[in-house]
């Protein structure tokens, strides 16, 4: 999704040459397998561009985030923000910048 986010719609070839730059060694037949996934899931759309299709997300970056992190505290932390903190401030190396900026977070939401 990352890929298709960056290089917006895109054909599979498109797509796959933006991951390779990234240095994510797929084969084309992988890449295609994901967006068949990813369109049967509802986040990507394909239509025809002459001989190929082009693919493009129907979800944004931040929708897609907010929907898979509501589902990760649920099934993991029983919707508990705090229990989901605490595992990164347990399990993370935070840099001082980081912690500085999730005080910062935690003040303007008020605590």
């Amino acid at each position: 999704m990352k890929a298709l986010w960056r290089v917006g719609p895109a054909t599979l070839g498109e797509i796959h040459a933006s991951l390779t730059r990234e240095g994510r060694a797929l084969a084309p037949t992988t890449v295609a397998t994901l967006l068949q996934r990813l369109s049967t899931q509802g986040w990507v759309k394909h239509r025809k561009r002459g001989q190929k299709f082009e693919y493009r997300a129907l979800i944004g970056e931040k929708e897609a985030a907010g929907g898979v992190l509501k589902r990760m505290l649920s099934a993991f932390f029983d919707g508990k923000v705090s229990a989901l903190a605490a595992q990164l401030l347990e399990s993370e190396d935070l840099s001082q910048e980081e912690l500085h900026e999730m005080r910062k977070l935690l003040e303007r939401k008020g605590g």
